[in-house]
């Protein structure tokens, strides 16, 4: 009896401590298993807590009550770093696999077969057409019948077509990384425009000035009939010589200008006598 009240009174006294020896106990080693060996807890894993005590049984306790450990594991992969890693896990299994990063779309270009963790890495190809102008060119040729500064339109340029397949690289998210040509087809041939560029010459303004000249000589030489002028010299000749000598003097054309010299000359005398007076 007396060893009976001994155990109470020690239970009693203890019970405080073996509480507060609990907390965190077995907390790396799968928790309190709530078996006791000599004195100390039992954790799941089997091992034995250094710190946390607990009641020893009851000498008065028949041996068939007495609580016997049995290790409770739970097996699998307990490598944070792995792919397939278990948290509930308390023993190693040695079925970690280890991450390899890669594309892991096998739709995508760079598919990696031996990927099994995705690093947004995939890339991606289309095809897209488009259809382009193709601008006509212009081209010159000469044409002796115009005159020089003038053109025309001989053949009207009309601008083709072509179709362009271009090859884009994308990311996952559609981003364009990369764009090429893949093929280029002309669908419509371009006509090229002709033009014809007039190379005569303008000869209108020389024949303007010409027939002022003859006509002003011929005015100043018939109203002054004794004057010096060229056209005066031939008035004086036979009529067959003269025509013949007016032909001359027409096609020749240098006469003409001497006349005009002569002209010019003689109304500079006039307007300089004039002023002298």
């Amino acid at each position: 009896m007396k060893k009976v009240v001994g155990c109470i009174l020690l239970i009693i006294l203890f019970m405080p401590i073996n509480i507060q020896a609990k907390r965190g106990c077995c907390s790396w080693h799968g928790g309190v298993s709530g078996a006791c060996r000599n004195g100390y807890q039992v954790c799941n894993d089997g091992t034995t807590s250094p710190s946390c005590t607990c009641n020893a049984p009851s000498s008065s306790s028949s041996s068939s009550t007495k609580k016997v450990y049995t290790p409770s594991y739970v097996y699998g992969c307990t490598n944070q770093n792995a792919i397939n890693y278990n948290p509930k896990a308390n023993k190693d299994d040695g079925s970690c696999i280890q991450k390899v990063p890669g594309c892991t779309d096998k739709n995508a270009k760079n598919y990696n077969a031996s990927a099994n963790t995705d690093d947004n890495s995939c890339q991606y190809e289309k095809e897209i057409t488009e259809t382009k102008e193709i601008k006509y060119s212009t081209k010159y040729i000469d044409n002796d019948d115009m005159t020089k500064g003038n053109q025309h339109i001989k053949t009207k340029g009309i601008n083709g077509e072509k179709e362009i397949v271009y090859l884009i690289v994308t990311d996952k998210y559609g981003k364009e990384l990369t764009k090429e040509v893949k093929s280029e087809t002309i669908t419509k041939e371009a006509v090229t425009e002709i033009v014809e560029k007039g190379t005569k010459e303008n000869n209108t303004m020389s024949i303007l000035i010409f027939l002022i000249c003859l006509i002003t000589v011929f005015y100043q030489a018939f109203k002054y009939k004794n004057g010096n002028l060229l056209l005066n010299k031939i008035q004086t000749k036979p009529l067959d010589l003269s025509i013949l000598l007016y032909i001359l003097y027409i096609i020749s054309v240098i006469p003409i200008f001497i006349d005009i010299i002569k002209i010019i000359i003689n109304k500079l005398k006039k307007i300089k006598g004039k002023n002298f007076r």
